[in-house]
């Protein structure tokens, strides 16, 4: 930035200088795709807003008011426990030219992890929430609507029909096909309504409006 145009921030308070990265920057791209959704990632919000806040001369300072970390009760294939980080964070915007200047966001967040990860997680979330919030950024996502969809339970002879073929699975492709000749029509109708059921749940995650209109 030039000398000029250092000098002509320096009476901007910090709402100016917030008001002027919203000027610059309307919106970001979903990114990521993360099971039956996609998402904006934190990488992809900080690139894209980064120069506008080094140019208006504004600095993010995150902080952890609170934690905790809870055992899921879940396991990974080797045994490895996946832990929840559960965090407040207060997420200031700061004003270089003078720093008791400040916007503060606070934001919960949290993540999973079967490691050390799930710290870093959550305020990479945190940290991403507060500059969307605070730049009123369209995303494309639907945060209010988002939840997982519940799988329809199978029955004990979809149980068996399934086992049967992830077996068969393993030994190749004839195998797969015999076993999926010999489990019968009607499991394989049965199978398959199962996995139907499965993506009209995900479209009722992804579509929400979809479902309040039926």
């Amino acid at each position: 930035m030039s000398d000029g145009g250092i000098q002509s921030r320096k009476g901007m308070n910090i709402y100016q200088r917030v008001q002027q990265v919203m000027q610059e920057v309307a919106y970001v791209r979903k990114d990521k795709a993360v099971e039956n959704y996609m998402a904006v990632t934190h990488d992809m919000v900080t690139a894209v807003t980064r120069p506008s806040f080094v140019k208006a001369g504004i600095v993010m300072q995150p902080r952890v008011i609170s934690a905790a970390t809870f055992d899921t009760g879940r396991k990974s294939s080797k045994g490895n426990v996946a832990w929840r980080y559960e965090g407040r964070f207060e997420v200031d915007f700061v004003n270089i030219d003078e720093p008791t200047d400040r916007i503060t966001i606070c934001v919960d967040a949290h993540a999973d992890d079967y490691g050390d990860k799930a710290p870093g997680k959550a305020l990479s979330y945190a940290t991403k929430s507060a500059v969307l919030k605070l730049l009123m950024l369209e995303t494309g996502e639907n945060d209010e609507g988002r939840i997982a969809p519940e799988s329809p339970p199978l029955t004990d002879e979809e149980e068996k029909a399934l086992l049967v073929l992830r077996a068969a699975s393993l030994e190749g492709t004839v195998a797969l096909q015999t076993a999926w000749t010999e489990v019968g029509k009607p499991m394989r109708q049965a199978l398959a309504n199962h996995i139907l059921s499965l993506k009209q749940a995900a479209a009722k995650v992804d579509h929400p409006e979809a479902q309040d209109a039926a």
